[in-house]
């Protein structure tokens, strides 16, 4: 197969050195001589068309042509996967063993385990196996080999913290089974849990492999439903309580049975009885409790442990830092904006401290220490602080400005260049409602209310590369962001005062406030609380993503890796500490609850399941396209073997140079 088979025009060239080997330079013969005073001039070489010469030199040249077209035509062989052949009458046994989260319960993978060494023991002679372990993800233990290998694979499967999706099970099984050509038997060896069916049934149903009938084995593990416990949230009130919810399935809470211990930082602090409860929901609370500043490790721990004792532990991350210093730059530390400001920011969850400083005392030298800050009007922004606003931004600072009362004079927005004009006048207040708000943006996605909002605002022409958050209409934005260098510029069109706007008196204003600070701080970009087996999304800011350190302490990224915005697998429940440039923050890791739920799927679900695939197998079973089996696999190993023409063509290059002296060396007389 050629990957640019066009090159092959190229092989017209060949005809070059057929036509220059028959032409030949016609050389007069060179004699010594004492002088040349007797001598006439010599005559010009002439070129005459003589029968082919030199036949070998002419084909290491046509060779040489040839090796260079093929080259660049870059052709490719496919060597298939080394697999056991298998004939018409041979089965594949597929063996698909649950290590989801669920699987930790009593002694379901030490039977699932003796489940398929009972599967391979009953294998015929030709038949093969392949194991792979299904959770969160599908992987290949094992692929295509005999019982024995497989068997050598059965103590290294272990239960995970993921959860199994049978339906998205089937899909990856799907692609890694459409080369197989024996018989197909799916041997699922699981305790097929009713959360862990697929939202459509017919997801469940696996393709028909090469027109070959694919059989479903069920092999279910637990006859008999325990009840289980699990701490399915904790909540921290007002910095001194902690509320923690106990769940338990398929059973209900009797008085005393369990007891719920509070533990911060790893230290034990409280220790209550868990309710009664008939609906197998209770909360327990925790009061008078301290914290310590910062991020504070809060786990809640049941006890005695259940068959499942892995989900009788939560994991929750408080955050109780000191409200964050703000800059503020202002023309006058004692306006409303300033006040209305101080008074949002105060109030959020996070809580905020602004430090109010005016502009024509401000020192940029200080820039640096606040991750983002507040311009109350850019209107009475310096052009020595708009240069070093502008470095700020640059170096992964963040931005929040508005247009106050002192911008009725600008003639563009400084730091962003854009062109301003002169506000909406007062008669025109009536149609200056906002009618158009990016909801996806993070400042915005939890705030509501700002079809309420009445705004004035200035005449903002916005770049190409500005994005527009809010506006009254196409050509008249609210809110708009730029990214700049590392850092965000956001710039609100109207004033913080109530003179222009009356977001400021809006209660939309505080959420927004507060969703803003934590996007430009970058607070929002951490989700503190994650499920196992998702991912950590870390986006550079500042010159660096960060370092993530495992519940073991486990350093996950390179040193390269820590300058590059990625995605981190969070694949252990507890605590990972993750550094940004930023400061250091903790997430903690859980279970999916989902999995606590150990309901099994009903006997008549499962026969069903098992009787559509065998129905899907008899209905698919056709004869397999002679077309389509003659082209290389996909997953066939490609080999490409253009590096060996050019190997050939240094080879040849050398030969013909070799031949070449020997032939078209000069004649030379004797004297």
């Amino acid at each position: 197969m050629l990957i640019a088979p066009l090159f092959l025009l190229g092989l017209l060239g060949l005809a070059l050195p057929w036509w220059l080997h028959r032409l030949e330079t016609q050389i007069t013969e060179r004699e010594l001589f004492s002088t040349t005073r007797f001598l006439e001039p010599s005559k010009k070489r002439i070129h005459v068309q003589r029968k082919l010469r030199y036949l070998v030199l002419m084909a290491l040249r046509m060779a040489f042509l040839a090796f260079l077209v093929f080259a660049f035509a870059r052709p490719v062989l496919f060597k298939k996967p080394e697999v056991k052949v298998v004939g018409d009458d041979n089965v594949h046994h597929v063996l698909m063993i649950d290590t989801s989260f669920s699987m930790h319960e009593g002694s379901k993978l030490n039977d699932a385990r003796e489940h398929a060494v009972q599967i391979l023991a009953n294998m015929k002679s030709g038949d093969v196996a392949s194991l792979y372990a299904a959770s969160s993800t599908l992987t290949t233990l094992v692929d295509q080999s005999s019982a024995d290998e497989v068997r050598k694979q059965l103590p290294a499967v272990a239960a995970d913290n993921g959860r199994l999706d049978l339906g998205a099970m089937v899909a990856a099984l799907n692609g890694l089974l459409k080369n197989s050509k024996a018989n197909v038997v799916l041997h699922v060896i699981s305790d097929f849990q009713l959360t862990g069916q697929a939202v459509r049934f017919a997801d469940m149903i696996p393709d028909v492999v090469n027109g070959r009938a694919v059989t479903l084995d069920i092999q279910q593990l637990g006859a008999k439903t325990p009840a289980n416990y699990m701490v399915e949230s904790v909540v921290v009130e007002n910095r001194a309580s902690v509320i923690a919810s106990v769940r338990v399935f398929n059973g209900e809470i009797a008085a005393g049975a369990k007891k719920a211990g509070l533990s911060i930082n790893g230290s034990a602090v409280q220790t209550l009885d868990v309710p009664a409860s008939s609906s197998g929901l209770a909360t327990v609370t925790f009061k008078n409790v301290m914290f310590a500043e910062g991020y504070n490790k809060v786990d809640i721990r049941l006890s005695p442990a259940d068959t499942l004792a892995d989900d009788d532990v939560r994991y929750t991350v408080f955050d109780n830092s000191p409200p964050a210093p703000v800059l503020l730059l202002t023309p006058d530390t004692k306006s409303l904006g300033v006040t209305y400001l101080t008074a949002a920011l105060s109030t959020a969850p996070r809580g905020y401290a602004v430090e109010a400083k005016t502009i024509k005392d401000f020192d940029t030298r200080v820039l640096q220490r606040y991750p983002w800050l507040i311009i109350e009007d850019l209107g009475a922004v310096t052009p020595a602080l708009a240069a070093a606003l502008t470095d700020y931004v640059h170096g992964g600072g963040s931005v929040f400005a508005a247009l106050g009362q002192r911008s009725n004079t600008l003639t563009t927005v400084p730091v962003l260049g854009l062109a301003v004009a002169a506000p909406t006048p007062v008669k025109d207040q009536a149609t200056a409602l906002i009618s158009q708000i990016d909801s996806s943006h993070p400042a915005l996605n939890d705030s509501s209310g700002w079809n309420t909002v009445n705004v004035r605002v200035y005449k903002v022409v916005p770049a190409a590369e500005d994005r527009i958050l809010i506006a009254q209409n196409r050509n008249t934005p609210v809110l708009i962001e730029r990214n700049i260098g590392a850092g965000h510029f956001v710039l609100f069109t109207s004033s913080l005062d109530n003179s222009a706007s009356d977001l400021p008196v809006k209660p939309v204003f505080v959420s927004f406030m507060a969703e803003l600070a934590q996007y430009l701080s970058n607070e929002k970009l951490l989700v503190k609380e994650q499920t196992a087996d998702s991912y950590l999304q870390l986006t550079q800011s500042g010159g660096g993503s960060g370092q993530v350190e495992d519940p073991n302490g486990k350093k996950l990224l390179s040193l390269q890796g820590t300058t590059q915005a990625q995605e981190v697998l969070l694949n252990l429940t507890g605590y990972y500490r993750v550094f940004t440039p930023s400061g250091e923050v903790l997430v903690a890791v859980n279970p999916d609850r989902r999995e606590s739920d150990l309901s099994p799927m009903s006997a008549k679900t499962l026969q069903d399941w098992q009787t559509s695939v065998a129905g899907a197998a008899t209905a698919g079973a056709v004869a397999v396209d002679t077309a389509l089996a003659s082209k290389p696999s996909k997953d066939a190993n490609e080999i490409e073997i253009w590096r060996f023409f050019l190997l050939g063509m240094a080879a040849l290059v050398l030969a013909e140079s070799l031949l070449g002296n020997r032939y078209l060396n000069f004649k030379t007389g004797t004297f």
